[in-house]
């Protein structure tokens, strides 16, 4: 109860937040994907995000936030197979401001806050665990501009993923630099 108590106060937030903001500026939607690579404990693994948001002005966006990234390769199947598995799911809100107006080429900061979920599936008899914990990253990179409609995001940072001990992963294990790639279609 008190997990679903933490999702909904953090969803009347993010919705707070964004009406204030979509009351001082313009609706300017855009939904964007990226995928880049995280190191834990040596090892690189993928991780997948999907974001829809607003420009905030000529330089800055807000957007709202859904990454997934599998620990394990059988992350998806491991409840049938009665294997071990671990995905990890974050959400939350991501603010971006870049250096310039108009540019091909824009240094850009990102910094986001939200939830992470890792989701453990230890053995088949048993239903699998939840943890819920805070996450926050900053990254910065560069903003390839293909005009108003088409971008591309190259960036490189820093995560912050508090968890107790998960499986093989340490305390805080999660915890990484991670870099990625993405694109942004404006939607209207």
């Amino acid at each position: 109860m008190k997990n679903v108590r933490k999702c909904l106060i953090c969803l009347v937030l993010v919705f707070l937040s964004l009406s204030s903001i979509t009351a001082a500026v313009t609706w300017d939607p855009y939904l964007a994907f990226s995928k880049g690579n995280a190191t834990i404990e040596e090892e690189k693994l993928s991780c997948y995000e999907l974001a829809a948001g607003s420009s905030l002005g000529s330089r800055g966006a807000i957007e709202l936030f859904l990454s997934a990234q599998p620990l394990s390769g059988n992350c998806l199947d491991a409840y049938d197979s009665g294997t071990v598995g671990t995905c990890v799911f974050m959400t939350g809100i991501k603010t971006s401001i870049t250096l310039f107006k108009d540019a091909f080429l824009n240094p850009m900061l990102q910094a986001g806050l939200g939830q992470m979920m890792i989701t453990s599936f230890e053995d088949s008899d048993r239903q699998p665990k939840f943890s819920w914990n805070f996450y926050g990253s900053i990254t910065t990179g560069f903003e390839i501009d293909f005009g108003d409609s088409f971008k591309i995001h190259l960036l490189s940072g820093c995560r912050f993923a508090s968890h107790d001990q998960v499986m093989h992963i340490e305390r805080n294990g999660l915890s990484s630099r991670y870099s990625s790639i993405g694109f942004r279609v404006k939607l209207s």
